[in-house]
């Protein structure tokens, strides 16, 4: 009897610590990484991360999908689901950097743009980095010059999957997907492009559950490692 209930015991804590997360694609390394450290002390912790476009991570919660946390590349869709009472208030946790990359050709400037064939670029209607993306474009006057060369990837991974695969010459990304051992780089003048301030908020879901918070308070001062994935931290 004191096996029995033991074991159902154990079966309601392991169910009481699972939860889910809709993150980014961007963060796809750093927060993985933060994952590691953080069950290295949580060993009975069950939890799932799932990356794609923070425009789509968006689209499914406000459709009902069972998300506990959302992690977003911006404030824009986080601050949205605030405002519909679907997530707490958003707390930015870092701030992204766009770059200019390629597996074949050295980068000196934006203008190797105009040189290319292919260019990868995040969906801006999606995806926070692809927006920047644009900007960058549009106040180098540049856009217009491009756009029969853009191709439109539905997130910020698959355009780093196209230029990793050179099925495209160039693309915008992420500078914490970056492996500069292997990539030709420049990171792009942040005064061409709105701050990338990445905030993250629990949702309906899970703003009950003690673990869920506690992983966010440990994702806040994890800055060490956002850092070491080149992101920026901002000031609060």
């Amino acid at each position: 009897m004191r096996f029995i209930f033991l074991f159902f015991t154990l079966l309601f804590t392991l169910k009481a610590e699972t939860f889910h997360i809709l993150a980014a694609a961007n963060l796809s390394k750093a927060l993985e990484k933060i994952k590691q450290e953080y069950i290295k002390k949580h060993k009975n912790v069950n939890f799932s991360i799932s990356y794609l476009a923070s425009g789509k991570a968006y689209a499914q919660i406000l459709n009902g999908a069972k998300v506990d946390i959302f992690i977003s590349a911006d404030t824009f869709y986080p601050e949205k689901l605030y405002e519909a009472k679907l997530a707490s208030k958003p707390i930015v946790y870092a701030q992204g950097v766009l770059v200019l990359f390629s597996k074949t050709n050295k980068i000196d400037s934006p203008q190797a743009l105009l040189e290319a064939k292919n260019i990868a670029l995040p969906n801006p209607d999606l995806a926070p980095y692809g927006r920047a993306a644009k900007e960058v474009m549009q106040k180098l006057e540049l856009y217009e010059k491009l756009e029969p060369s853009l191709r439109i990837a539905t997130s910020i991974s698959q355009a780093h999957q196209w230029v990793d695969t050179k099925n495209c010459d160039l693309g915008f990304g992420a500078l914490s997907l970056i492996d500069p051992t292997n990539t030709y780089f420049i990171r792009l003048d942040p005064l061409l492009y709105t701050p990338i301030n990445q905030a993250l908020s629990i949702t309906k879901q899970g703003e009950n559950k003690a673990l869920v918070k506690d992983f966010v308070n440990f994702i806040l001062t994890s800055t060490e490692i956002f850092k070491s994935y080149g992101y920026l931290i901002p000031k609060q």
